[in-house]
Protein backbone atom coordinates (compact mmCIF):
# COMPACT_ATOMS: atom_id res chain seq x y z
CA UNK A 1 0.00 0.00 0.00
CA UNK A 2 3.09 2.53 0.37
CA UNK A 3 3.67 2.20 -3.10
CA UNK A 4 2.54 3.88 -5.96
CA UNK A 5 0.42 1.84 -8.72
CA UNK A 6 3.08 1.33 -11.62
CA UNK A 7 0.96 3.49 -13.99
CA UNK A 8 1.37 6.49 -11.41
CA UNK A 9 4.69 8.18 -10.69
CA UNK A 10 5.45 11.00 -8.55
CA UNK A 11 6.78 14.18 -9.62
CA UNK A 12 10.00 15.00 -9.37
CA UNK A 13 10.65 16.36 -5.70
CA UNK A 14 13.55 18.47 -6.72
CA UNK A 15 11.53 20.23 -9.55
CA UNK A 16 8.70 21.33 -6.86
CA UNK A 17 11.61 22.50 -4.43
CA UNK A 18 13.07 24.48 -6.94
CA UNK A 19 9.87 26.49 -8.09
CA UNK A 20 8.73 26.96 -4.46
CA UNK A 21 12.44 28.66 -4.09
CA UNK A 22 11.85 30.24 -7.13
CA UNK A 23 8.80 31.53 -5.81
CA UNK A 24 9.60 32.89 -2.62
CA UNK A 25 12.37 34.50 -4.43
CA UNK A 26 9.56 36.75 -6.45
CA UNK A 27 10.93 35.14 -10.03
CA UNK A 28 7.63 35.20 -11.10
CA UNK A 29 7.92 31.51 -12.16
CA UNK A 30 4.67 31.07 -10.58
CA UNK A 31 3.02 32.41 -14.07
CA UNK A 32 2.18 29.67 -16.46
CA UNK A 33 1.45 29.50 -20.15
CA UNK A 34 -2.05 27.64 -20.34
CA UNK A 35 -1.64 24.50 -22.32
CA UNK A 36 -3.45 24.74 -25.96
CA UNK A 37 -5.29 22.03 -27.30
CA UNK A 38 -3.20 20.74 -30.66
CA UNK A 39 -4.96 21.61 -33.85
CA UNK A 40 -7.55 19.17 -35.13
CA UNK A 41 -6.26 17.58 -38.01
CA UNK A 42 -7.66 19.55 -41.55
CA UNK A 43 -10.96 17.69 -42.65
CA UNK A 44 -11.09 16.16 -45.85
CA UNK A 45 -11.72 18.54 -48.53
CA UNK A 46 -15.45 18.79 -49.29
CA UNK A 47 -16.52 19.57 -53.20
CA UNK A 48 -17.74 23.02 -53.59
CA UNK A 49 -21.27 24.36 -54.68
CA UNK A 50 -18.87 25.36 -58.43
CA UNK A 51 -17.42 21.54 -58.59
CA UNK A 52 -17.61 20.62 -62.18
CA UNK A 53 -17.18 16.52 -61.36
CA UNK A 54 -20.07 14.66 -62.36
CA UNK A 55 -20.27 12.28 -59.64
CA UNK A 56 -21.51 13.22 -56.17
CA UNK A 57 -18.75 14.38 -54.17
CA UNK A 58 -17.64 12.03 -50.83
CA UNK A 59 -19.02 14.18 -47.28
CA UNK A 60 -16.25 16.09 -45.27
CA UNK A 61 -14.95 13.73 -42.93
CA UNK A 62 -15.89 15.74 -39.44
CA UNK A 63 -12.91 15.23 -37.17
CA UNK A 64 -13.23 14.99 -33.25
CA UNK A 65 -12.42 17.62 -31.26
CA UNK A 66 -9.18 18.01 -29.68
CA UNK A 67 -8.78 17.02 -26.23
CA UNK A 68 -7.41 19.35 -24.23
CA UNK A 69 -3.46 18.38 -22.06
CA UNK A 70 -4.50 18.59 -18.28
CA UNK A 71 -2.08 17.26 -15.54
CA UNK A 72 -4.07 16.74 -12.22
CA UNK A 73 -2.49 14.30 -8.97
CA UNK A 74 -3.31 13.19 -5.84
CA UNK A 75 -1.94 13.44 -2.56
CA UNK A 76 -2.55 10.20 -0.66
CA UNK A 77 -3.26 6.79 -1.13
CA UNK A 78 -6.66 6.93 0.57
CA UNK A 79 -10.26 6.42 -0.80
CA UNK A 80 -10.83 10.10 -0.15
CA UNK A 81 -9.21 10.67 -3.29
CA UNK A 82 -10.57 7.86 -5.03
CA UNK A 83 -13.04 9.57 -7.21
CA UNK A 84 -9.71 10.92 -9.23
CA UNK A 85 -8.49 7.15 -9.53
CA UNK A 86 -12.52 7.10 -11.31
CA UNK A 87 -11.97 9.62 -13.12
CA UNK A 88 -8.86 8.37 -15.47
CA UNK A 89 -9.29 5.12 -15.24
CA UNK A 90 -13.15 5.11 -15.52
CA UNK A 91 -12.12 7.76 -18.63
CA UNK A 92 -14.43 10.53 -17.61
CA UNK A 93 -11.49 12.88 -17.88
CA UNK A 94 -11.50 11.64 -21.46
CA UNK A 95 -15.40 11.94 -21.59
CA UNK A 96 -15.11 15.46 -20.24
CA UNK A 97 -12.43 16.14 -23.37
CA UNK A 98 -9.74 16.26 -21.16
CA UNK A 99 -6.07 14.51 -22.13
CA UNK A 100 -5.04 13.21 -18.35
CA UNK A 101 -1.83 11.23 -19.40
CA UNK A 102 -0.67 10.05 -16.04
CA UNK A 103 -2.54 9.75 -12.54
CA UNK A 104 0.36 11.36 -10.46
CA UNK A 105 1.06 10.82 -6.63
CA UNK A 106 2.71 14.21 -5.02
CA UNK A 107 3.22 14.86 -1.45
CA UNK A 108 1.07 17.49 0.53
CA UNK A 109 2.50 21.00 1.79
CA UNK A 110 4.96 22.51 -0.03
CA UNK A 111 5.50 20.43 -2.64
CA UNK A 112 2.07 20.54 -3.73
CA UNK A 113 1.84 23.98 -3.74
CA UNK A 114 5.46 24.27 -5.66
CA UNK A 115 4.18 22.11 -8.29
CA UNK A 116 1.08 24.23 -8.55
CA UNK A 117 2.85 27.38 -8.92
CA UNK A 118 5.42 25.93 -10.88
CA UNK A 119 2.74 24.60 -13.50
CA UNK A 120 3.40 20.97 -13.28
CA UNK A 121 0.28 20.45 -11.92
CA UNK A 122 -3.39 21.92 -13.08
CA UNK A 123 -5.42 20.83 -10.53
CA UNK A 124 -5.07 18.47 -7.45
CA UNK A 125 -6.98 16.04 -5.36
CA UNK A 126 -5.86 17.09 -1.88
CA UNK A 127 -6.75 17.50 2.49
CA UNK A 128 -7.87 21.07 2.55
CA UNK A 129 -5.64 22.18 5.10
CA UNK A 130 -2.55 22.40 2.70
CA UNK A 131 -4.58 24.32 -0.18
CA UNK A 132 -5.77 26.41 2.37
CA UNK A 133 -1.94 26.96 4.29
CA UNK A 134 -0.70 27.43 0.73
CA UNK A 135 -3.29 31.01 0.29
CA UNK A 136 -2.96 31.80 3.80
CA UNK A 137 1.12 32.18 2.80
CA UNK A 138 0.44 34.11 -0.22
CA UNK A 139 0.78 31.38 -2.87
CA UNK A 140 -2.94 31.89 -3.88
CA UNK A 141 -3.72 27.99 -4.15
CA UNK A 142 -7.36 28.12 -3.96
CA UNK A 143 -10.27 25.33 -3.23
CA UNK A 144 -12.76 25.13 -5.83
CA UNK A 145 -14.61 21.62 -5.22
CA UNK A 146 -15.04 19.71 -2.39
CA UNK A 147 -16.55 16.12 -2.21
CA UNK A 148 -16.16 15.23 1.09
CA UNK A 149 -16.74 17.53 4.34
CA UNK A 150 -16.01 15.70 7.27
CA UNK A 151 -13.15 13.63 9.11
CA UNK A 152 -12.94 9.74 7.66
CA UNK A 153 -10.17 8.97 10.17
CA UNK A 154 -9.80 6.74 13.50
CA UNK A 155 -7.23 6.03 16.11
CA UNK A 156 -6.08 2.83 15.94
CA UNK A 157 -3.86 1.75 19.10
CA UNK A 158 -1.85 -0.49 21.10
CA UNK A 159 -3.99 -3.43 23.00
CA UNK A 160 -2.57 -2.03 26.03
CA UNK A 161 -4.12 1.26 25.43
CA UNK A 162 -7.51 0.97 26.84
CA UNK A 163 -8.58 4.50 26.87
CA UNK A 164 -8.31 8.08 25.92
CA UNK A 165 -6.29 8.54 28.83
CA UNK A 166 -3.90 5.90 28.42
CA UNK A 167 -2.77 8.15 25.48
CA UNK A 168 -1.58 10.76 27.75
CA UNK A 169 2.21 11.13 27.14
CA UNK A 170 2.51 8.91 23.96
CA UNK A 171 2.54 9.10 20.59
CA UNK A 172 -0.19 8.85 17.47
CA UNK A 173 1.73 8.40 14.21
CA UNK A 174 0.65 10.84 11.63
CA UNK A 175 1.24 10.49 7.96
CA UNK A 176 2.51 14.25 8.21
CA UNK A 177 2.34 17.03 10.17
CA UNK A 178 -0.92 19.34 9.01
CA UNK A 179 -1.86 16.59 6.62
CA UNK A 180 -5.47 15.07 7.02
CA UNK A 181 -4.43 12.63 9.50
CA UNK A 182 -2.70 15.01 11.61
CA UNK A 183 -5.16 17.66 11.99
CA UNK A 184 -8.17 14.78 12.06
CA UNK A 185 -6.67 13.57 15.24
CA UNK A 186 -6.05 16.66 16.82
CA UNK A 187 -9.21 17.91 16.73
CA UNK A 188 -10.72 15.09 17.71
CA UNK A 189 -8.46 14.42 21.13
CA UNK A 190 -8.99 18.32 21.58
CA UNK A 191 -12.45 17.68 21.56
CA UNK A 192 -11.91 14.34 24.27
CA UNK A 193 -9.87 16.17 26.65
CA UNK A 194 -6.08 15.92 25.68
CA UNK A 195 -4.33 18.85 24.29
CA UNK A 196 -2.35 18.60 21.72
CA UNK A 197 1.85 18.58 21.68
CA UNK A 198 1.15 18.61 25.26
CA UNK A 199 -0.82 15.89 26.44
CA UNK A 200 -0.06 13.61 23.65
CA UNK A 201 2.37 13.76 20.73
CA UNK A 202 2.32 14.00 17.28
CA UNK A 203 5.15 11.73 14.63
CA UNK A 204 5.58 12.18 10.40
CA UNK A 205 6.05 9.19 9.06
CA UNK A 206 4.99 9.22 5.54
CA UNK A 207 1.72 7.57 5.02
CA UNK A 208 -0.75 5.45 6.22
CA UNK A 209 1.06 1.90 5.99
CA UNK A 210 3.97 3.64 7.23
CA UNK A 211 1.97 4.89 10.44
CA UNK A 212 0.80 1.10 10.72
CA UNK A 213 4.36 -0.04 10.33
CA UNK A 214 5.64 2.20 13.54
CA UNK A 215 2.47 1.17 15.60
CA UNK A 216 3.82 -2.72 14.69
CA UNK A 217 7.34 -1.55 15.66
CA UNK A 218 6.60 0.37 18.74
CA UNK A 219 7.95 3.61 17.91
CA UNK A 220 4.31 4.89 18.22
CA UNK A 221 1.61 3.70 20.30
CA UNK A 222 -1.08 5.20 18.16
CA UNK A 223 -1.55 5.77 14.72
CA UNK A 224 -4.20 8.15 13.07
CA UNK A 225 -5.67 6.19 9.39
CA UNK A 226 -8.42 6.01 7.14
CA UNK A 227 -9.85 2.98 5.55
CA UNK A 228 -9.08 0.64 3.98
CA UNK A 229 -5.94 0.59 5.90
CA UNK A 230 -7.45 0.56 9.09
CA UNK A 231 -9.25 -2.53 8.13
CA UNK A 232 -5.52 -4.18 7.99
CA UNK A 233 -4.39 -2.45 11.49
CA UNK A 234 -7.93 -4.35 13.12
CA UNK A 235 -6.67 -7.54 11.34
CA UNK A 236 -3.56 -7.19 12.82
CA UNK A 237 -4.70 -6.96 16.64
CA UNK A 238 -4.89 -2.90 16.72
CA UNK A 239 -8.30 -2.05 17.71
CA UNK A 240 -10.15 1.37 16.94
CA UNK A 241 -9.81 3.84 20.23
CA UNK A 242 -11.08 6.31 18.87
CA UNK A 243 -13.68 6.54 15.05
CA UNK A 244 -13.32 9.93 14.34
CA UNK A 245 -15.62 8.95 11.16
CA UNK A 246 -18.57 8.55 13.87
CA UNK A 247 -18.05 12.12 15.46
CA UNK A 248 -19.04 13.75 11.84
CA UNK A 249 -16.83 16.45 12.28
CA UNK A 250 -16.76 19.02 9.65
CA UNK A 251 -13.95 19.56 7.55
CA UNK A 252 -12.76 20.09 3.85
CA UNK A 253 -11.39 17.03 3.89
CA UNK A 254 -11.70 16.19 -0.01
CA UNK A 255 -11.17 19.20 -1.51
CA UNK A 256 -10.28 20.38 -5.07
CA UNK A 257 -7.51 22.55 -5.54
CA UNK A 258 -5.96 24.68 -8.07
CA UNK A 259 -4.31 28.31 -8.08
CA UNK A 260 -5.56 31.76 -9.13
CA UNK A 261 -3.60 31.69 -12.33
CA UNK A 262 -5.22 28.42 -13.88
CA UNK A 263 -8.69 29.87 -12.64
CA UNK A 264 -7.67 32.87 -14.49
CA UNK A 265 -6.16 31.50 -17.69
CA UNK A 266 -7.89 28.04 -17.95
CA UNK A 267 -11.42 28.13 -16.43
CA UNK A 268 -12.63 25.31 -18.84
CA UNK A 269 -10.32 22.93 -17.76
CA UNK A 270 -11.74 23.40 -13.85
CA UNK A 271 -14.60 23.33 -14.73
CA UNK A 272 -14.03 19.79 -16.91
CA UNK A 273 -12.14 18.38 -13.94
CA UNK A 274 -15.12 19.32 -11.61
CA UNK A 275 -17.63 17.55 -13.92
CA UNK A 276 -15.39 14.34 -14.17
CA UNK A 277 -15.17 14.15 -10.35
CA UNK A 278 -18.42 14.26 -10.45
CA UNK A 279 -19.78 11.68 -12.81
CA UNK A 280 -16.61 9.43 -11.05
CA UNK A 281 -18.15 10.06 -7.77
CA UNK A 282 -21.75 9.24 -8.68
CA UNK A 283 -19.97 5.73 -10.28
CA UNK A 284 -18.36 5.37 -6.89
CA UNK A 285 -21.65 5.35 -5.41
CA UNK A 286 -23.82 3.13 -8.05
CA UNK A 287 -21.39 0.47 -8.69
CA UNK A 288 -19.71 -0.45 -5.78
CA UNK A 289 -17.74 -2.95 -7.20
CA UNK A 290 -15.95 -1.05 -9.74
CA UNK A 291 -15.05 1.01 -6.35
CA UNK A 292 -13.64 -1.49 -5.36
CA UNK A 293 -11.41 -2.92 -7.85
CA UNK A 294 -10.28 0.97 -8.35
CA UNK A 295 -9.53 1.51 -4.62
CA UNK A 296 -8.08 -2.33 -4.57
CA UNK A 297 -5.59 -0.94 -7.56
CA UNK A 298 -4.18 2.15 -6.30
CA UNK A 299 -3.65 1.03 -2.30
CA UNK A 300 -2.23 -2.71 -3.23
CA UNK A 301 -5.00 -4.17 -0.75
CA UNK A 302 -6.61 -7.34 -2.25
CA UNK A 303 -8.34 -8.49 1.24
CA UNK A 304 -12.31 -7.93 -0.49
CA UNK A 305 -13.79 -7.49 2.99
CA UNK A 306 -11.70 -4.99 3.52
CA UNK A 307 -12.53 -3.32 0.27
CA UNK A 308 -16.44 -3.68 0.44
CA UNK A 309 -15.83 -2.49 4.09
CA UNK A 310 -13.94 0.65 2.49
CA UNK A 311 -16.62 1.53 0.35
CA UNK A 312 -19.61 0.75 2.67
CA UNK A 313 -17.73 3.63 4.67
CA UNK A 314 -17.72 6.15 2.04
CA UNK A 315 -20.70 5.45 -0.23
CA UNK A 316 -23.02 7.58 2.45
CA UNK A 317 -20.22 10.28 2.74
CA UNK A 318 -19.31 11.52 -0.59
CA UNK A 319 -20.52 14.01 -2.12
CA UNK A 320 -21.54 14.22 -5.71
CA UNK A 321 -22.49 17.91 -5.67
CA UNK A 322 -18.42 19.37 -5.18
CA UNK A 323 -20.00 22.60 -3.49
CA UNK A 324 -17.77 23.44 -0.80
CA UNK A 325 -19.34 23.54 3.04
CA UNK A 326 -18.83 26.90 4.13
CA UNK A 327 -18.88 25.61 7.60
CA UNK A 328 -16.48 22.77 6.78
CA UNK A 329 -14.15 25.54 5.13
CA UNK A 330 -14.53 27.57 8.46
CA UNK A 331 -13.29 24.55 10.71
CA UNK A 332 -10.61 24.00 8.73
CA UNK A 333 -9.80 27.74 8.78
CA UNK A 334 -9.85 27.52 12.43
CA UNK A 335 -7.28 24.37 12.91
CA UNK A 336 -5.10 26.55 11.06
CA UNK A 337 -2.48 27.52 13.63
CA UNK A 338 -1.13 30.40 10.93
CA UNK A 339 -2.14 33.80 12.35
CA UNK A 340 -3.71 35.17 8.92
CA UNK A 341 -6.64 32.17 9.77
CA UNK A 342 -8.01 34.66 12.44
CA UNK A 343 -9.07 37.06 10.04
CA UNK A 344 -9.54 34.57 6.58
CA UNK A 345 -13.51 33.97 5.89
CA UNK A 346 -14.25 30.79 3.64
CA UNK A 347 -14.17 33.30 0.61
CA UNK A 348 -10.66 34.06 0.79
CA UNK A 349 -9.60 30.70 0.49
CA UNK A 350 -12.35 28.99 -2.51
CA UNK A 351 -13.68 29.64 -5.40
CA UNK A 352 -17.54 28.76 -5.27
CA UNK A 353 -18.00 30.35 -9.12
CA UNK A 354 -17.67 26.64 -10.51
CA UNK A 355 -19.61 24.47 -7.77
CA UNK A 356 -22.32 27.53 -8.03
CA UNK A 357 -22.36 26.88 -12.52
CA UNK A 358 -22.75 23.57 -12.07
CA UNK A 359 -25.70 23.47 -9.66
CA UNK A 360 -27.87 26.09 -11.86
CA UNK A 361 -26.53 24.12 -15.00
CA UNK A 362 -29.07 21.01 -13.78
CA UNK A 363 -25.96 19.02 -14.44
CA UNK A 364 -26.10 17.20 -11.22
CA UNK A 365 -30.17 16.28 -12.40
CA UNK A 366 -29.57 12.66 -13.39
CA UNK A 367 -26.65 12.15 -10.90
CA UNK A 368 -26.78 9.79 -7.39
CA UNK A 369 -26.88 12.08 -4.65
Amino acid sequence: MGTDHGRSRRLVAGLAATALLALACNSGAGSTTPAKPANAASPAASASGGSTSGAAAAPAATAPPALIPARVAYTTIAAVQSPFWIAFDGGYFREQGLDVPDMNRIDPGATLIAALHGGEVDLVAAGGPSLVLGNLQGLETMIVGSDLDVFEDAIAVRPDIKTVEDLRGKTIGVSRLKAISDVAARVALERLGLKPDVDVNFRGTGGNAESLAALQQGSAEGASISVPALFKAESLGFPVLVDITAMKIPFTNGSIGTVKNTIATRADVVERVLKANALATARFKSDPEYAMQIIGKYSDIQDQDALRGTVDVYRPILQTDIYPDRGALQATLDAEENPAARTATPDDVADFSFAEKLRQSGFYNNLPK
